[in-house]
């Protein structure tokens, strides 16, 4: 029996399955598309056998394609996490990682966090993109991404960071002005404030365990929380916020509570990233960092 040898075209081969085609591979993995393709050429001449065929879509895996995809990746996982496993911190926690970061989170907190993880692991290389949509992690070629509410993406590692505490917010003008505000169900006539003008809904719950869900009128849209907080103090209306990023404002008195005996329901933070992966034990240590620097954002909140 001839000896197979070409461990590295069957590793760029599960690259390719994993990412969903040459294009995406390219990204994720920063090897030309034309190289890509090469190997997978020379891996099926070694093989003797046709392992995908192209299409404008991407690749499509034939029977034996899809059989040593699905016996391969199991084998490189382990080979992954044994070298992991072996090398020492200094090691480990080097090469690059590309991150994409919901901005105002960024801005607040995690940057923050990843300029001090990098100044402790200088042979880290970071790129960091900030997004406020849903990025696809393995398409679009991230190490880790960081989303703010639910997750569904099972095929992916997660953990989720943190639940952030909210609060309804307006300023003090706004409330003199509206002084009948006495329910949740009086929120859905007054002027609100929200990252999108259609399909809010606001989950709110009291100290007696009643909850009820409240549908406002959005009159000032901004994908940027910031933002919303700043109309917030200009008297444009309600905002249902993360506390932390409004805790000066409520502590000088330019945003007070709205409906205090009712609170929103918190907002999940989530890390994503591929088990497969050899940068798994720096992902974890930068994802570490990221629950170490919202602790006290959490606990002041």
């Amino acid at each position: 029996m001839k000896t197979f040898g070409d461990f590295d075209g069957l590793a760029l081969f599960i690259r390719i399955v994993q990412a969903g085609g040459l294009a995406s591979a390219e990204r994720a993995t920063g090897i030309p598309k034309a190289t890509l393709s090469r190997r997978l050429s020379a891996l099926e001449e070694t093989l003797n056998v046709r392992l995908a065929r192209r299409t404008r879509k991407g690749v499509v895996l034939t029977e034996q394609g899809q059989q040593l995809f699905e016996r391969g990746k199991t084998a490189f996982m382990l080979a992954e996490q044994a070298v992991a496993e072996v090398q020492d911190d200094r090691v480990a926690l080097s090469g690059a990682v590309r991150l994409s970061l919901p901005p105002d989170m960024a801005t607040a907190v995690l940057a923050p966090a990843l300029i001090g993880f990098k100044t402790r692991y200088p042979d880290v290389t970071i790129e960091i993109t900030l997004a406020d949509r849903r990025v696809s992690l393995i398409e679009e070629g991230y190490d880790l991404i960081v989303r703010m509410g639910p997750v569904a993406d099972s095929e992916l590692m997660f953990r989720k960071i943190a639940d952030l505490p909210r609060a309804l917010v307006a300023s003090p003008a706004f409330l003199s002005e509206h002084p009948d505000l006495n329910s949740p169900q009086d929120l859905e006539t007054l002027p609100a404030l929200a990252i999108r003008r259609d399909l809010v809904e606001w989950d709110l719950k009291n100290g007696q365990g009643e909850q009820t869900t409240v549908r406002p009128r959005i009159g000032f849209a901004a994908n940027r929380q910031t933002i919303l907080a700043d109309a917030a103090c200009a008297g444009l209306g309600i905002a249902n916020l993360p506390r932390f990023l409004i805790e000066d404002a409520m502590a000088t008195g330019a945003l007070v509570p709205v409906l205090p005996d009712w609170v929103p329901s918190p907002v999940a933070m989530t890390a994503l990233w591929q088990k497969d992966r050899i940068t798994e034990r720096l992902i974890k240590a930068i994802v570490s960092d990221f629950e170490e620097a919202l602790r006290p954002k959490l606990t002041e909140a």
